[in-house]
């Protein structure tokens, strides 16, 4: 059977929204497939890995395979044995993908090309000078995870001993991975989404976080509740909203530094940069996505919604930047 392989991690009943989503991506990407008249069909990747035999036949990978909580090597392994097939494989490199999961390893390769990111570190609980060099507050999140996992409640504090006592329960979480602690930069928070276009990247309108009524003891953050938890007053207060023309000199800032990310870490297809501003109004980079949600509701597709594409147009684009070309 021939035709686009639309590859996912295997998703089950008890799994939680954030490993469940992958399936509103899944059907982003196969309406796109649909409405260009391509042919494909869609396969699971389960706990062992990709099995190459459901690939016969594929022309290319629409790759949307995510890592699952607590495994963060799972999406890079996937990569790796897409690539080793020699198939057309959509997004970024495994390297890359491998890269962009380190968060303090991305944060290394930005700051090496003069880009800003928070001031922060990995966190030793048992040696914790590091809070001698960040100023509070600090957020604390596990360095290898995703999709705010481990970003809750107790994320922010400024307290030495609470951020020790975090990191110590963010180790057992998530099954011994460093900690990363930063500077929660006070400024507004943008999502800077972009999109190949022939050898560049399109950068899509930025889209700012909103967070709208959040009481003083409410960290302004885009935790786990705000991205999931559709019931929480994080979740119905924190709002995107495209960034006014009005301000164009924010904007130019904004797209440079996410064009820089883009190039410094060598991403492809398609992908998103978070940026904060710090106490001076300058963009910081929090994170680099190489593989972001494509689900019909998310940061992504609303911004290419904004910019006038429909998902055949950004399927067609993420395809034919991976090489694969229509018959």
């Amino acid at each position: 059977m021939t035709g686009i392989v639309v590859a996912h991690n295997a998703v089950g009943d008890a799994d939680d929204p954030s490993t469940r989503d992958v399936l509103a991506q899944v059907e982003y990407v196969t309406a796109g497939l649909a409405a260009l008249g391509i042919e494909h069909r869609v396969v699971a990747v389960g706990p062992g890995g990709v099995d190459g035999a459901a690939l016969d036949g594929a022309t290319a990978v629409f790759n949307l395979v995510e890592s699952p909580p607590n495994r963060p090597g799972f999406q890079v392994d996937a990569a790796a044995a897409f690539e080793r097939l020699g198939l057309a494989v959509t997004g970024s490199s495994a390297a890359t993908i491998a890269a962009t999961t380190d968060k303090e390893g991305t944060r290394r390769a930005l700051a090496a090309v003069g880009i800003a990111v928070a001031p922060g570190g990995l966190l030793d609980p048992d040696r914790p000078t590091i809070l001698d060099r960040v100023p509070p507050p600090w957020i604390l999140k596990p360095a290898f995870e995703d999709a705010s996992l481990g970003l809750d409640d107790d994320a922010v504090t400024s307290d030495p001993r609470r951020a020790v006592a975090r990191a110590r329960e963010l180790g057992r979480l998530f099954s011994g991975q460093p900690v990363l602690v930063e500077h929660l930069l006070p400024g507004r928070e943008f999502n800077i989404s972009l999109l190949a276009d022939g050898q560049l990247a399109e950068i899509l309108p930025p889209a700012e976080m909103v967070f709208v009524d959040f009481p003083d003891d409410e960290p302004r953050i885009l935790g786990f509740k705000a991205k999931w938890d559709e019931e929480s007053f994080a979740y119905r207060h924190t709002v995107r909203r495209f960034l006014d023309p009005s301000e164009a000199a924010l904007r130019d800032e904004l797209e440079a530094t996410a064009a820089g990310a883009w190039d410094a870490l060598g991403l492809a297809g398609y992908g998103r940069v978070d940026l904060r501003l710090d106490e001076s109004g300058e963009p910081r980079v929090l994170e680099v996505n190489a593989n972001p949600c494509l689900s019909a509701d998310a940061g992504f597709a609303a911004a290419a919604a904004a910019a006038g594409l429909e998902p055949g147009d950004v399927v067609r684009r993420v395809l034919t930047a991976a090489g694969w070309r229509a018959s």
